[in-house]
């Protein structure tokens, strides 16, 4: 099980090792932290920004442990219409159900609190265990992207999954 909570600076130092030369940045855009100071500096950003409802950055935790375990985020647009959303879990962690159940937190969060009438996901063609999860979560394949993006210097396609708010009302549970 896990839980998702508000961002809080002192996440760096048990974030940095699951995210810091491990590969889980290669299924990401951002290319992860060049060191443990940036990435302080950066969470320290974002708990400010997350406390003051700039932005919605969260913190996974593993609910037996209490360790956090990865991060996501929602991202709504200017009129709060649609958003997107990303995550990413440590190795360590990775295969355990953890990242459903992220997603599906994300779309109560998103839907219910934001009032997001869309959430949208992209994912690095090729991934398929994202893409599992989004699909899981009652997301559709909406199209590709051709070289969406440049990745270690290669022009990377993406996946495009979307979810709106009526086929959220009609998933299970």
């Amino acid at each position: 099980m896990i839980e998702l909570r508000l961002v809080l600076a002192e996440d760096a130092d048990a974030l940095f090792p699951l995210i810091y030369k491990t590969g889980v940045s290669d299924t990401l855009l951002w290319d992860g932290p060049a060191s443990l100071a940036e990435f302080q500096r950066a969470l320290t950003e974002r708990a400010g920004q997350a406390a003051r409802g700039e932005i919605h950055n969260f913190t996974i935790i593993e609910t037996v442990t209490g360790k956090p375990i990865g991060s996501a985020s929602i991202r709504p647009d200017a009129a709060n219409f649609r958003g997107d959303i990303g995550l990413w879990i440590g190795k360590p962690f990775q295969g355990k159900g953890y990242g459903t159940q992220t997603v599906r937190w994300l779309l109560v969060y998103g839907f219910e609190h934001l009032g997001l009438e869309k959430i949208e996901a992209s994912v690095f063609v090729g991934n398929w265990a994202s893409r599992r999860i989004f699909e899981k979560n009652g997301f559709a394949l909406e199209g590709i992207i051709r070289k969406a993006v440049r990745k270690y210097g290669q022009a990377v396609d993406e996946w495009v999954f979307g979810i709106t708010r009526e086929d959220y009302r009609k998933l299970p549970g």
